[in-house]
C-alpha cells in the first residue's frame, strides 16, 4: 500500500510539472523555469523507474500501478497538448504540407514561398522552416500530415495525429514485454519519459510514427513473421527513413534474410508512386546537410582536432558506417540493435537535436543503460541556443550547456564499461552502452 501511494504522488508531481511547463507560454524566453519544472518531471520519472525495479514482481503491485502509469501518461500528455510549440517550428511544416493536400496540390511539387501556392498562406505560415525548400517527410509522413488537416488542420489536431500514434506504440512495447516476459510496468520507461511527453505532445514531432512502426515490426519479429516485419518496417521507412538501418542487421539473420527483399521492394512502391518525392528529398537534403552544426559531441570533437569540417564529417559517418557493420553481425537482439544503432548516431552526428533521441527511448522499457538514459534527460539543454537565437539570429549553443549535457553521459559510459571489465563481469558481450 506505501508503495502504490508512492507511485500515485509521483504521478502527480509529474502531473503538476506538466501543467506548470504549459502555464510558462513561449518556453523560449522562460528557459530557466522550463529546465526547473523539466528537471523535477525527470526526478519522479528516475524515482518511478526505481520502484518498479524493486517492485515489479509483486503481483498485487502490478495491477494497481500499470492504471496509474497509463492513467498518469495521458494526463501528462493532455497537459501540453493544446499548447503552442515553441521550442520547435517543424509542425508548421506539417500543417503546411496538409493543408497543399487537402487542396489538391502536390505537397513535393512547390516550396511553400512558390508563388503558385500564396493563396493558401496564412499567419502562422511564417514560422515555416526553410520555405525555400520542397518537403523533405516521406509519404506515409505527408500521409498523417494531410489527416491533421482533415481534422480541422490546428494545430492541436496534427499534434494528435502523432500522440495517437504513441498510442499505437505503447501497446507495441506491452505486446513485446509480454512475448518476453518482462512486467508490462516497463511501459513507463516510455510512457512516463519527460522527452517524449515533450517532443510528442508537447512539439508535435512526426518521428514517433516512424518509431511505431518500427517497434510492430520488432513485435512480428519475435513471433517469427518476417512479412509483417517486412511490411511494419516499410511503413517506418517511408514515415521518417529510419528504419532503414535495419538492413544490415536483417542481412546478417541468415533464417531471415529472404525476406530482407520484400522490406525494400514494399519501401520502394510508394516513392515510386510519386517520382517527385526523390527530387524534392535531393535537392532540399542537399540544401540542409553538409553545413550546419548543432548539439554535436564527437563530430565537434573531431572537427576541432582536424581542422576539417568536411573531412570530419566523412570520417564520423565511416565510423558509423562500420560500427553499423560490426555491431549487426553481433547483436541478435534487435532492442539491442536498435539502441546500439541509434545511441551512436546520436553520439557521431553533427546534428543531435532533442526529438532525436525519440528512436531510443522505447529501448528503455527493456534495457536501461545509464549513459543513454542520462543523455535522453539532458538532451533538452540543445535548446539554450534560443536566447541568442532571438537577440541577433545566430545559432550558438553555450559551452556551459554543451558541457552540462554531455558530462554525465561520460562518466556514466565509463562507469559502465569499466563494470564490463570485470572479471565476475556477466556481460558475455560487450553492450553498446560500453562501447559509448
Amino acid at each position: 500500500m506505501e508503495t502504490m501511494t508512492q507511485v500515485v504522488l509521483l504521478a502527480f508531481v509529474s502531473c503538476f510539472c506538466w501543467w506548470h511547463i504549459r502555464l510558462l507560454g513561449d518556453l523560449r524566453t522562460h528557459l530557466t523555469a522550463f529546465y526547473a519544472w523539466f528537471a523535477l518531471a525527470c526526478s519522479a520519472y528516475l524515482a518511478t523507474l526505481w520502484l518498479i525495479g524493486k517492485h515489479e514482481k509483486h503481483p498485487r503491485f502490478v495491477n494497481a500501478a500499470l492504471v496509474i502509469i497509463l492513467l498518469g501518461a495521458v494526463a501528462f500528455r493532455l497537459c501540453v497538448l493544446g499548447t503552442t510549440p515553441t521550442l520547435s517550428d517543424d509542425i508548421y511544416r506539417y500543417r503546411w504540407d496538409g493543408r497543399v493536400q487537402q487542396a489538391g496540390i502536390n505537397p513535393y511539387a512547390y516550396a511553400p514561398n512558390h508563388p503558385r501556392l500564396a493563396f493558401l498562406r496564412d499567419e502562422q505560415d511564417r514560422s515555416i522552416n526553410f520555405p525555400h525548400l520542397r518537403t523533405i517527410y516521406p509519404p506515409l509522413a505527408e500521409l498523417s500530415f494531410r489527416l491533421g488537416a482533415m481534422f480541422g488542420g490546428s494545430l492541436t489536431a496534427h499534434k494528435a495525429v502523432f500522440v495517437a500514434a504513441e498510442t499505437l506504440l505503447c501497446l507495441a512495447l506491452l505486446l513485446l514485454l509480454r512475448q518476453r516476459g518482462l512486467s508490462p510496468l516497463w511501459i513507463a520507461a516510455y510512457a512516463w519519459h519527460p522527452l517524449a511527453v515533450l517532443e510528442v505532445s508537447g512539439s508535435g514531432h512526426n518521428d514517433v510514427l516512424g518509431v511505431a512502426m518500427l517497434w510492430w515490426g520488432i513485435v512480428a519479429w519475435q513471433s517469427h513473421r518476417w512479412l509483417g516485419s517486412a511490411a511494419a518496417w516499410s511503413l517506418a521507412f517511408n514515415a521518417k527513413f529510419g528504419s532503414s538501418i535495419l538492413a544490415p542487421w536483417w542481412w546478417f539473420r541468415r533464417r531471415a534474410r529472404g525476406w530482407l527483399g520484400a522490406f525494400f521492394v514494399l519501401s520502394a512502391i510508394p516513392i515510386a508512386c510519386c517520382p517527385s518525392v526523390v527530387t524534392a528529398l535531393f535537392e532540399s537534403l542537399s540544401a540542409m546537410t553538409g553545413r550546419f552544426e548543432s548539439n554535436s559531441s564527437a563530430y565537434l570533437l573531431t572537427a576541432s582536432l582536424l581542422g576539417r569540417p568536411g573531412l570530419a564529417r566523412w570520417l564520423v559517418t565511416g565510423l558509423w558506417a562500420a560500427w553499423l557493420l560490426w555491431w549487426a553481425r553481433r547483436s541478435e537482439d534487435p532492442v539491442r540493435y536498435v539502441l546500439g544503432a541509434f545511441g551512436a548516431a546520436a553520439l557521431l552526428s553533427p546534428v543531435l537535436h532533442p526529438w532525436y533521441l525519440l528512436w531510443i527511448v522505447p529501448c528503455f522499457c527493456f534495457i536501461r543503460p545509464p549513459a543513454f538514459v542520462a543523455l535522453t534527460l539532458t538532451v533538452v539543454l540543445a535548446y539554450t541556443v534560443w536566447p541568442v537565437h532571438l537577440l541577433d539570429g545566430r545559432w550558438h549553443l553555450p559551452l556551459w550547456a554543451r558541457l552540462a549535457e554531455y558530462l554525465p553521459v561520460l562518466i556514466l559510459g565509463l562507469w559502465q564499461w569499466r563494470r564490463t571489465l570485470r572479471p565476475a563481469a556477466t556481460h558475455a558481450r560487450m553492450s553498446p552502452e560500453a562501447i559509448a
